[in-house]
């Protein structure tokens, strides 16, 4: 990751000449290539460094739906064996450090049934056993814009049906036969999009040019468009601190990352959002996930919990966990960054609001972080009817750019850590908006670095 102690090496920049016409000059072809030339460089120079780059709108991607044919009493078999025997290879995993009798048993349990669905699968092992093998590996992207890191601009102006087989190298379309059939972990692929130029109208020169070889053809024009790219091989996150005075090194814009449709249809779970970045000068770093649910309500005890109170006969937690999109300098998560306040309820003293003391856990003096722990050091008894209230100033919260954290709650909507889902049972969470059910992701921020992230839950 670049430093801002570190000099970047400066991205190329056009050299600006301009035609002087005068009376009397003589046009070449070269002089009209350089006056194109001269307002395109200087139009993506401006595009990339004052609007940035990444998606402007749609350019989706949704799976292509398998034909609606009946199907065969083998293709249920085959479909069913192999979603049983990833099932039970993913439980087999789960229970690998797991030390207890009664996990061995179970595992003992798990592998017999794993060999026997293995023996089962032998007769599928090939990739076009299923009846949707061709039609499962297409995927539809949605119109769109976006702008790559050159400042070029792509524009795909009506949906499009992209086979991805059809775009991967061989070496990665041998990498995807070995995985079908198997009960591991399914190969993902990350579609991009790349601007291309295409040249067209073909046409006969009237004169030729007597310091070129005689040419029958030459296409009169240049048309700006697009192609799709598709690998095994991802592509990095984009890292650097400035889109403008730092080269980028893909220039191609990330879609999607979908997970390969082994021996079923492609799903919209299949393909994952996450990856795609919106149009901005900087990617500003946001708050991806926290480790309760906004909104909700939580017994006193379980509450205790989530914020690590000290309890008596109770093991003790971390208390409260965030991260981070991007690597953050732990020497900016000062005492009074984050803050847990306690806003008091019922028919005494309703509104009194008291600071909760707390302090961070496992928290390095120096470096990159990419996430933290803070946890409740005052032991307070939380009431029914209490709101817990969390703020984390991103002003003061800086990541690797020196640039501020990005961290307006929008719609309350960042989700929860899946590894706390089942750890700590929340009641009545607030209702979402249509909007929420996005494929992308939701995050802290709205582009602009900087604000106080805000979020609370209730004592039953």
């Amino acid at each position: 990751m670049t430093k801002i102690s570190e000099k970047p090496a400066c991205v190329p920049m056009p050299d600006f000449e301009r035609l002087q016409f005068y009376y009397g000059r003589s046009l070449t072809v070269a002089d009209l290539q350089s006056e194109q030339q001269y307002f395109l460089e200087k139009m993506r120079l401006h595009t990339r460094c004052f609007a940035g780059t990444g998606i402007v709108c749609g350019l989706g991607v949704a799976p292509v739906p398998p034909k609606d044919d009946c199907q065969s009493e083998d293709d249920h078999k085959r479909s069913e064996t192999f979603r049983e025997l990833r099932r039970v290879s993913a439980q087999l995993a789960k229970l690998a450090e797991d030390k207890s009798a009664a996990a061995e048993a179970e595992r003992k349990k798990l592998a017999a049934r794993q060999e026997a669905l293995r023996r089962d699968a032998e007769k599928w092992r090939e990739c076009g056993a299923h009846p949707h093998a061709a039609e499962s590996a297409k995927v539809v992207v949605d119109c769109g814009w976006a702008i790559d890191c050159e400042g070029r601009e792509i524009i795909v102006r009506g949906p499009q049906v992209v086979d991805l087989r059809q775009l991967l190298s061989r070496e990665d379309c041998r990498e995807i036969d070995k995985a079908c059939g198997g009960d591991g972990e399914r190969p993902v692929v990350e579609l991009s999009i790349c601007y291309c130029e295409q040249q067209t109208y073909p046409s006969r020169p009237i004169v030729q040019d007597n310091c070129d070889l005689p040419q029958k053809c030459k296409f009169g024009r240049v048309k700006e468009g697009y192609r799709f790219r598709a690998s095994l091989a991802f592509q990095g996150p984009d890292e650097r601190c400035s889109n403008c005075c730092e080269p980028c090194h893909c220039e191609c814009v990330v879609l999607a990352r979908i997970t390969w449709p082994v021996d079923e249809p492609l799903g919209a779970d299949d393909i994952d959002w996450s990856v795609r970045r919106d149009l901005g000068v900087y990617q500003t770093t946001v708050i991806e996930g926290i480790s309760w649910a906004h909104g909700a309500t939580y017994d006193s005890a379980v509450a205790k919990s989530v914020i690590g109170t000290d309890q008596r006969n109770v093991t003790r937690t971390h208390g409260i966990e965030v991260h981070f999109s991007k690597p953050v300098y732990a020497e900016t998560l000062q005492p009074g960054v984050v803050t847990l306040y306690r806003e008091q309820a019922g028919k005494g003293l309703a509104g009194v609001i008291s600071v909760i003391e707390g302090s961070f856990v496992d928290k390095p003096e120096t470096g990159l972080v990419t996430s933290f722990k803070y946890r409740d050091d005052s032991g307070e008894t939380l009431n029914s009817g209490d709101r817990v209230l969390i703020l984390i100033r991103g002003n003061f919260i800086l990541d690797a750019c020196c640039q501020p954290l990005d961290g307006e709650h929008v719609g309350g909507l960042v989700p929860q850590i899946a590894a706390y889902v089942d750890k700590c049972e929340a009641r009545n969470t607030p209702p979402k908006p249509p909007c929420a059910a996005r494929p992308k992701p939701w995050t802290s921020g709205n582009g602009r670095p900087g604000a106080t992230f805000e979020s609370w839950f209730f004592i039953e």
